[in-house]
């Protein structure tokens, strides 16, 4: 199997040595043919590494994703897979004594420092050692793995999604439109029994492209000079600190994101149909209707993967729905509870924070997360100012990371009948 780490770094050397005879005028012959032999092999390695690039495809309502491209990380996560940061992004990064570090200091208390060291890096590809004026330090791979590992465990949507590991700030998936039930399958699929010899009817397939664009979640924290005093525990503790940040964060925007320089929300995508309250139905309250209504435009395929998201302030609405059982007045909970978990009308139900509050739409939300997909950067950076909070003797810390997220439908899919729309996301709207 080729090793496509190496032949970036090969690559990465090519490119240097290109850039240096190209600064040199005139050229004599043998530099111009050296110059030729180099863009001649930058060339071979460069087409063989885009061959090589990662795709998802077939996108569509079954969901049915497969991924191309070598096992040296940078393969695409399923929803039950692994997002462990070595799983996602193989061999690629460097440790900390990669870049210059050693035992005696970490990366964090060397930043936190202010002072020079030689593991700190902002560009890797000529291990240039200068002020963090391009974004920040390059997190060493060690680092940014707990960091991520930190942000998985508080996380909804990443553990649950696709997660497509990114070589560049820009990736393109080609996919099969949605369809419409009522004229044709996904992509334009139709079918019809012939007689011997009859003519069958055509069909174009119907393509669509999804692009996913890094965009760039920049973490602030504040903290007091005595934490970079404490040297171990106080990393362990930045780590925790970022994680957890980044979790929260990219679990908002995946949700409620606008697309707009940031992640693409599920509910505000284009595919999310909306289930209309009851009516009359008071404001800031929750009926069994409601739950069974988005049940019934909730995408058959993807019945046995939805999860209820749900805001905490639902919490109360729901524990006191019930449904009267006979005459004799005995009524059941509709929010069910077994061994700690909840589940209402046998899905799993998640509270979080993140979602809308009680009465408005998006405050309960019914959702197929393998239906979602992140594109996630490798290469976290991270810096510190202390002259924000110079009076108060505190560093204003900076960690950023780059991603991007959207469904992987662009629509509703309209149903045989021509009428009732259904989704892997589906929402309530709001009551008011």
């Amino acid at each position: 199997m080729k090793d496509y780490q190496k032949m970036r770094e090969q690559l990465a050397l090519l490119k240097d040595r290109h850039n240096v005879l190209n600064s040199k005028k005139p050229l004599n012959g043998a530099e111009t043919d050296l110059r030729n032999d180099v863009e001649r092999e930058m060339k071979k390695l460069e087409k063989e590494l885009n061959e090589s690039t990662h795709s998802l495809t077939n996108i569509g309502p079954q969901g049915a994703l497969r991924i191309q491209g070598p096992g040296d990380g940078y393969a695409l996560a399923g929803p039950k897979a692994s997002k462990q940061y070595r799983d996602l992004f193989g061999k690629s990064g460097h440790t900390w004594k990669e870049l210059g570090g050693d035992d005696s200091t970490g990366f964090f208390s060397a930043v936190l420092s202010g002072r020079h060291h030689p593991g700190l890096k902002t560009h890797i590809q000529n291990m240039r050692e200068t002020v963090p004026g391009e974004g920040g330090f390059l997190v060493p791979v060690e680092y940014a793995s707990k960091i991520h590992e930190v942000a998985l465990e508080d996380e909804l949507i990443m553990p649950r999604c696709y997660v497509q590991p990114m070589r560049s700030n820009e990736l393109k998936i080609p996919g099969m439109a949605i369809g419409d039930h009522s004229t044709a399958l996904m992509g334009g699929f139709v079918a019809s029994y012939v007689s011997e010899a009859g003519t069958i009817s055509e069909a174009d397939p119907k393509l669509r492209q999804v692009v996913l664009n890094c965009k760039k979640l920049t973490g602030l924290l504040r903290f007091s000079s005595e934490l970079t005093e404490d040297a171990p525990g106080g990393e362990s503790q930045l780590m925790n600190i970022c994680g957890k940040g980044l979790a929260w964060y990219r679990d908002k925007a995946f949700l409620k994101g606008s697309g707009a320089g940031e992640p693409l929300g599920i509910l505000n995508a284009g595919c999310t149909v909306e289930v209309a309250p009851e009516g009359g139905q008071a404001a800031d309250t929750i009926v069994y209707a409601n739950l069974t209504n988005m049940m019934a435009h909730m995408y058959a395929g993807s019945f046995k993967n939805s999860v209820w998201i749900c805001h905490q302030s639902t919490i109360p609405q729901l524990l006191t729905l019930s449904l009267e059982v006979g005459v004799g007045g005995s009524r059941i909970p509709v929010m069910q509870e077994s061994s700690g978990e909840f589940k209402i009308l046998t899905r799993p139900v998640i509270f979080t924070e993140k979602t809308e509050v009680l009465g408005d739409k998006g405050d309960i939300l019914l959702a197929d997360l393998s239906q979602y997909v992140v594109g996630l950067r490798n290469g976290m950076r991270f810096d510190t100012s202390i002259h924000v909070h110079f009076s108060t003797d505190e560093l204003l810390g900076r960690i950023i990371e780059r991603h991007d997220g959207m469904p992987l439908w662009n629509e509703p899919l309209t149903l045989a009948d021509g009428t009732t729309e259904v989704s892997p996301f589906v929402v309530l709207g709001e009551r008011t």
